[in-house]
């Protein structure tokens, strides 16, 4: 089956994001993306009204990017789903390559090279970290805008009811399906604003920890207060 951006479901999952939410949309646009999905987690800040204003659809209800983003598919009607972070934009290509690669698998489950919007060698060594940790451990993580078909999404029950990890824990349930995720072409460009908080060093040993945490048998609610989201993470920095 052909595709074309058209059938594609752009779900962004925001809280607080009226700072980068305008371009976020924006790129989906362009990208040529007709139905576009904010899921809003309670946001105090203007990003529903701004999310309503480009024309995305708003979804609101609990916080959490594991239940935001499986409500944002409830209303999606598409063929294949695109996960944005708020904080993302998507390349002018990204979509049209996107579904010349669904065109050919009959089970999607890809994401995007990432572009990290500062400049420095550490943010070009994390971009060639993480294109290598989809390639050799098969695990996308959701800020290189993680895609997949409705039919493989609904096949593996869609995403845990989880705050975060939810796309480790997803590409677990697929990794047991024997279903790598493919690595595209196109770049998505991402802010730098956590690691630019924590520095990239700190960061980076943090969610290595999660990570080993999560494997030894804590699930994501008992890590959470490990993660702050990153409207707390402002506030925090402002007080």
């Amino acid at each position: 089956m052909l595709y074309s951006p058209a059938d594609v479901s752009v779900i962004i999952p925001a809280v607080n994001e009226a700072e980068f939410l305008s371009a976020c949309i924006r790129s989906a646009q362009l990208a040529g993306a007709n139905e576009i999905i904010v899921s809003d987690g309670g946001s105090t800040d203007a990003s529903c009204d701004i999310a309503s204003s480009l024309g995305a659809i708003v979804v609101s209800g609990n916080s959490g990017r594991g239940p935001q983003q499986n409500a944002g598919v409830q209303k999606s009607t598409h063929p294949l789903l695109c996960f944005l972070h708020a904080d993302c934009l998507l390349g002018r290509s990204s979509l049209e390559t996107l579904c010349i690669v669904a065109s050919q698998k009959e089970d999607l489950y890809a994401c995007f090279r990432q572009s990290i919007a500062a400049a420095g060698t550490k943010y070009r060594l994390l971009e060639i970290g993480n294109n290598m940790r989809v390639r050799w451990q098969k695990r996308p993580y959701g800020d290189q805008g993680i895609c997949i078909s409705r039919a493989l999404y609904q096949r593996v029950g869609g995403f845990e009811d989880v705050p975060f990890m939810e796309d480790v824990l997803l590409a677990g349930k697929l990794r047991q399906l024997s279903i790598a995720p493919c690595l595209l072409n196109d770049r998505i460009e991402v802010s730098p604003r956590r690691w630019q908080r924590s520095g990239v060093i700190r960061q980076t040993l943090k969610n290595w920890s999660l990570l080993r945490q999560l494997k030894r048998g804590r699930t994501p609610d008992e890590l959470i207060e490990q993660y702050a989201r990153d409207d707390e993470q402002r506030r925090g920095g402002s007080e």
